[in-house]
């Protein structure tokens, strides 16, 4: 059956203003399309991308510095590594494997890491102050010099890195079986310990990312939205590979380990487009949206280029 496309338009007009009038769906419908308009998807991709850049340099020095300090073969190493690996739970074991300690004495290969990982991570760093920028609306000269965005770089540097730390420390005494009590309670209270470094991080990170004149409170949405988000992943991932993906690391092998880090990378990096996007419609309150029509921001876009919008 074949409907008149005047009768479908219509339809689609009634749903779109339903939406508009019901709270929730305009919201999230405001943050969806404010995403798009500002191109969170490829500014996800540029953070996945670094990010890709920065793991492998990471956990190859991570492990070669355990190694040096605890002991190659020691026990508190492994329980150390396995810890920071818990962070990537759909593919953290085949990294295991296929990653370890670089040999001793081996400057070059050090000194090459270290240089792959600030390269990488200043990219990541920088690529997360572009894309808060553009989601804030901020005029280009606002836009920092080299000088402020490498120091932002490096604070949010420290950011990242002590909150990985934080989680590998929780997650360690959980495996060392120091507290004689049940393993839910245990497991109850890294879940809590993890869910309030993650927050703190997701709070910190947008505060240095976020315009001077927007103040804590008001970034309190996106920050419980990606801090609790991300805590939701991590533990999804630990549950699909428990359960659903345990024999195909041993398929696919070092091809899986790249895709299923590149798929794990890019979630994190669109909840982070899609959290922040949540402060700034909040902030600007610009909800509702229409589902067919283009923000006043696009639309003024257009207007500079001698072009105009028919919906």
């Amino acid at each position: 059956m074949n409907f008149p496309p005047a009768m479908i338009r219509r339809a689609l007009d009634w749903i779109d203003a339903k939406q508009q009038r019901f709270g929730p769906s305009a919201f999230a419908v405001a943050v969806i399309k404010r995403n798009g308009d500002r191109r969170g998807s490829m500014f996800a991709a540029l953070v996945t991308f670094y990010g890709l850049l920065s793991v492998f340099p990471l956990l190859l020095l991570f492990i070669t510095f355990a190694s040096m300090i605890l002991g190659a073969n020691s026990e508190a190493t492994k329980r150390l590594i396995n810890a920071a690996l818990a962070d990537f739970p759909v593919i953290g074991d085949e990294i295991a494997k296929n990653i370890h300690a670089l040999a001793k004495g081996n400057a070059f290969a050090l000194i090459a890491s270290a240089l792959f990982l600030l390269w990488g991570a200043l990219g990541l760093t920088s690529a997360l102050q572009t894309a808060s920028h553009q989601a804030w609306s901020r005029p280009r000269h606002e836009e920092p010099n080299i000088l402020v965005r490498t120091l932002r770089g490096l604070s949010l540097l420290g950011v990242i890195g002590l909150s990985v730390g934080a989680a590998t420390v929780l997650t360690g005494i959980s495996q060392a079986g120091i507290f004689h009590t049940s393993p839910l309670v245990i497991r109850l209270l890294v879940l809590l310990g993890t869910a309030v470094v993650d927050l703190v991080a997701y709070y910190v990170a947008m505060r240095i990312l976020s315009p001077k004149e927007v103040t804590g409170r008001q970034l309190i949405p996106g920050i419980m939205v990606g801090g609790l988000g991300w805590l939701a992943l991590q533990n999804l991932g630990g549950y699909l590979i428990q359960h659903q993906l345990h024999r195909t690391t041993a398929i696919y092998g070092f091809f899986a380990i790249v895709l299923g880090l590149i798929f794990w990378l890019n979630l994190g990096a669109q909840l982070f487009m899609y959290a922040t996007q949540i402060n700034v419609v909040r902030v600007n309150r610009a909800w509702p949206r229409g589902l067919f029509e283009p923000s006043d921001e696009v639309k003024a876009e257009l207007a500079e280029n001698g072009q105009s919008f028919e919906n």
